[in-house]
């Protein structure tokens, strides 16, 4: 099996449900470089879900039909990011060192911090998306799961691993010049389904987003962890959501 065939299916067994050979065990360098592939497997979910949404549109009003886009990818992801986020709320949210907030988003119980940014966090998702014109929606859901899981390159580059083991280190201490370039040369082509002024805010939104999440992790961790990008992916989602439902209002798409 081709090398770049088996990283992508190393990346799609980390990052979803999908079914996978069960010969498939990536050793933990394959699995850090399979990270280029990340914003790949973000168009394959994206585009499922856009699937779902247009058969729902057949049957079911615009937002029904979103929010069974959004359960969709929940699904298909078993959450793997909302949880990350949760658990980064509630520990910053309820802890003032860093190693009280570590020890927070290691507990596997959902505080109230992490429960209120899922419910404002599905709010936000059903209500941008629900607001956007239909011809646009599946263009967006494809470009916000790339451009969030895109996200991980970066801050894996730049930041060092907050904890001694974790999951999210055997990607973050692989990821290197190669792998960036082929997960931003993906994001890049999946832009090219939006307006040039969009493709232009998106980017910029994602980078804005990736940035401003790097700086607080750092300020408050001194690096990363799993559930830290996990919340700048669903971070970065949402705030894609946001933009183009400005753009909407200002500039046609």
């Amino acid at each position: 099996m081709p090398t770049f065939v088996k990283r992508f299916l190393f990346a799609a067994q980390f990052l979803t449900r999908a079914p996978m050979p069960s010969s498939l065990a990536p050793t933990e360098e394959e699995l850090g470089k399979s990270a280029a592939f990340f914003p790949l497997i973000g168009v394959a979910v994206g585009g499922s879900a856009a699937l779902v949404f247009t058969l729902a549109q057949r049957v079911l009003p615009l937002p029904p039909s979103v929010l069974l886009a959004i359960v969709f990818t929940t699904f298909i992801t078993n959450g793997f990011h909302e949880d990350g986020l949760a658990d980064v709320f509630d520990g910053f949210g309820g802890g003032w060192t860093r190693d009280r907030v570590l020890e927070i988003m290691r507990d596997s119980r959902l505080g109230t911090y992490g429960t209120l940014a899922l419910i404002f966090l599905i709010l936000g998702k059903l209500s941008f998306l629900s607001s956007l014109d239909q011809p646009y929606i599946w263009r967006w859901l494809i470009v916000a799961h790339a451009a969030s899981r895109w996200t991980v390159l970066p801050l894996c580059a730049w930041l060092p691993y907050a904890r001694a083991e974790g999951q999210g280190k055997l990607v973050a201490k692989q990821v290197g010049v190669a792998e960036i370039s082929i997960g931003s040369a993906t994001l890049l082509i999946v832009l090219l389904l939006l307006s040039w002024r969009a493709a232009l805010a998106a980017l910029l939104v994602t980078g804005l987003v990736t940035l401003l999440c790097g700086l607080y992790f750092r300020a408050r961790l001194q690096g990363i962890t799993g559930d830290c990008l996990g919340a700048a992916n669903q971070l970065t989602e949402v705030a894609l959501y946001l933009a183009a439902l400005v753009l909407l209002r200002f500039n046609p798409l």
